[in-house]
């Protein structure tokens, strides 16, 4: 670097340091123009760019250095958050999974990775949009993770069995996947879960149990797969081993969800006083077992109280300002519409 440079940029950190960030931004363009490919001078004209919020002009500058960005991890965060603060999601999905290729350890990278995917869970386009960052970033196991996912709630929107194949096939790549990265530890039970979860959806029980049986007994996820089974063997009407594996479940981890669980299979087998004390336990304990209580009640005859539980399942604004379906409060509403219209 030379000394006349050297100078400059002293005289730029003390424009910094009082705070004039336009005066800032004036001479840093000014020192651009004569040395356009000094990383410290992009860096500090994308400082000065944020503290300003002139995200889309901070956006522009990075277009100028296109791959040398991805080199340096602070730029990298700085576009990211400009990303978000502009909330141009699919643009950060996209630059986020080019990153990783160059950055696949950053912690601050794989943590938004695990989050960014929420933005694309239920409908064609989202499918479609994975499938297309699937090209950006082919080894992202997220991504194969949500392409099941979505596949998922579309076969069982549509009622499309290929759609069920599908998942299948994503939760096998990520598995596959998910062995040889230590980032996932090597270890794919908490996808054996999910690909569980997903044949169960689609009625294969059969293949769901032979998927979370994968898991072994004493493995971190164990609690998860004794419920998912039970679950399982509660809608084939095995209440014996739905409550065998419940207890299996309980014995390692006694929270509330767990209690709700067992009380549907109480539920199901129509002893209502049992089921009821399960679903009290559970909202003693912080779990909304609201819903399932309203259907002991309304079982019992108690029409008003059934109602009472009802109403206090509200509807979710995250979900309502998104346009998604919710399902837990429109099946109350549809059992509060139920019990006036027979009652």
């Amino acid at each position: 670097m030379s000394s006349k440079l050297k100078k400059e940029i002293k005289r730029l950190n003390s424009i910094l340091a009082s705070n004039d960030n336009e005066k800032a931004l004036n001479a840093v363009n000014k020192l651009l123009k004569d040395y356009p490919h000094n990383s410290y001078l992009v860096k500090m004209k994308s400082l000065i760019l944020s503290k300003l919020e002139k995200y889309e002009e901070l956006l522009k500058l990075y277009d100028n250095y296109s791959e040398d960005i991805y080199k340096n991890i602070n730029l990298v965060h700085s576009e990211l958050d400009a990303l978000k603060k502009l909330e141009d999601i699919k643009g950060e999905a996209i630059f986020l999974n080019k990153s990783l290729i160059y950055h696949p350890d950053d912690f601050h990278l794989l943590n938004e990775n695990e989050n960014i995917f929420s933005n694309f869970q239920s409908t064609n386009n989202d499918l479609e949009f994975l499938k297309e960052l699937l090209k950006v970033n082919p080894d992202n196991i997220e991504i194969y993770m949500n392409l099941a996912h979505v596949s998922t709630n579309l076969g069982l929107y549509f009622d499309d069995p290929s759609k069920h194949q599908d998942a299948i096939k994503y939760f096998d790549k990520a598995i596959e996947l998910c062995k040889s990265d230590s980032n996932y530890g090597n270890d794919p039970s908490y996808i054996y879960i999910t690909k569980g979860e997903s044949l169960a959806m689609s009625k294969n029980y059969d293949e769901a149990i032979k998927t979370l049986d994968l898991i072994g007994d004493k493995d971190d996820n164990a609690d998860v797969k004794f419920r998912e089974k039970s679950i399982i063997y509660r809608k084939l009407g095995d209440y014996d081993n739905a409550l065998k594996y419940i207890d299996k479940a309980i014995e390692i981890d006694s929270e509330p969800y767990l209690m709700e669980t067992k009380g549907i299979i109480y539920l199901c087998m129509k002893d209502y006083d049992l089921a009821m004390e399960y679903f009290n336990h559970a909202i003693d304990n912080g779990w909304k077992s609201y819903y399932y209580k309203a259907l002991v009640l309304k079982e019992k005859g108690e029409y008003s109280e059934s109602i009472s539980y009802l109403n206090k399942i509200k509807e979710n604004e995250y979900l309502a300002k998104k346009g998604w379906v919710d399902h837990e409060y429109e099946r109350a509403q549809k059992l509060i519409k139920e019990i006036n219209l027979n009652n």
